[in-house]
């Protein structure tokens, strides 16, 4: 996994994506990185963190995130996917994350994550809404810079 890590750091901040264009407005994997980097684990991602930076740092912790989704802005975020990043990032913050592979594995109890954050009193449904409504104004700065380059 730390290879893996390592991989996607050199080529995230090398600046080669597979991605031509900006993302599109919508839900992306690139902004939810950001999101949930600065604003969950705003203690040890700085403010002016990069694209790259907030998904090394995600991905080493556990809250994994693939490198083509991240890439190409046209895979969109699911309420599944997104159910996945929260309930991982609530499972490290909590201290009972159990890894598998280098990620942040479902607790057996749900079926799938969504019923894992329903089952814990996560609120993923009002969290999700907000997320829709940030990306309706389009994406985050980090994520306009790194498809510019």
């Amino acid at each position: 996994m730390k290879r893996l890590q390592k991989v996607i750091g050199v080529v995230l901040l090398s600046g080669s994506c597979l991605a031509a264009e900006p993302p599109s407005v919508g839900p992306g994997f690139a902004d939810l990185a950001v999101l949930l980097a600065k604003g969950w684990f705003s203690s040890y991602v700085p403010q002016n963190a990069s694209l790259a930076e907030c998904a090394v740092f995600l991905n080493s912790q556990g809250i994994c995130f693939d490198l083509f989704d991240l890439m190409d802005s046209s895979v969109p975020v699911t309420q599944e996917d997104f159910a996945r990043v929260i309930g991982q990032a609530q499972l490290l913050l909590s201290g009972e994350a159990e890894r598998t592979n280098g990620c942040i594995r479902r607790p057996l109890e749900a079926e799938t994550w969504v019923d894992y954050c329903l089952l814990n009193d996560i609120p993923a449904a009002s969290l999700w809404d907000g997320f829709l409504r940030r990306m309706g104004e389009g994406s985050l700065p980090e994520v306009t810079t790194f498809f510019n380059r």
